[in-house]
């Protein structure tokens, strides 16, 4: 018992000094229409570390699967494909926003309703798992007005 409560120390503690890697801000969920089980996510991802991250995955508690997308126009036609990593280099921001790169969460059998806060997480090749907060928004109102602050540190995953 003494073990698992000093190993269970050392993780917190280590995840506590982990180094600042990134600031989110404006991360927002879509709702959903009746019926639909695949929504998609928002939000502006600064690096605020000195070195290249690059975001690989990611998951989330209300979805089977998250994968990262990006439109693209292509013969008059605009269309979504899978993107496999999107590399962040130290100073910069990327943004996820509609008909641009975004977060497709896949199997949601939740009901999203305007104004619920859910947890999403962004695995790296090597700054550790970025864990934010996204409140639900409604295709119905203007999104772009309500910003939300998120200030995480990125530690090392604990797989």
């Amino acid at each position: 018992m003494k073990n698992v409560l000093l190993c269970s120390l050392l993780i917190i503690a280590g995840c506590a000094a982990a180094t600042e890697t990134f600031r989110t801000e404006n991360s927002y969920i879509r709702t959903m229409p009746p019926g639909q089980k695949v929504t998609a996510a928002f939000l502006q991802l600064t690096n605020i570390s000195d070195r290249l991250c690059t975001i690989t995955g990611g998951s989330s508690d209300i979805a089977s699967e998250l994968q990262i997308h990006e439109h693209q126009h292509s013969d008059g036609m605009m269309r979504m494909r899978p993107v496999a990593a999107v590399p962040v280099a130290a100073g910069e921001t990327v943004y996820f926003q509609p008909g641009k790169l975004h977060l497709m969460l896949f199997g949601v059998e939740a009901v999203l309703r305007p104004g619920d806060v859910h947890e999403i997480r962004l695995t790296t090749d090597n700054c550790g798992v970025l864990i934010f907060s996204a409140e639900v928004r409604s295709l119905l109102k203007n999104t772009e007005s309500m910003p939300v602050m998120n200030h995480h540190s990125a530690g090392p995953s604990a797989k």
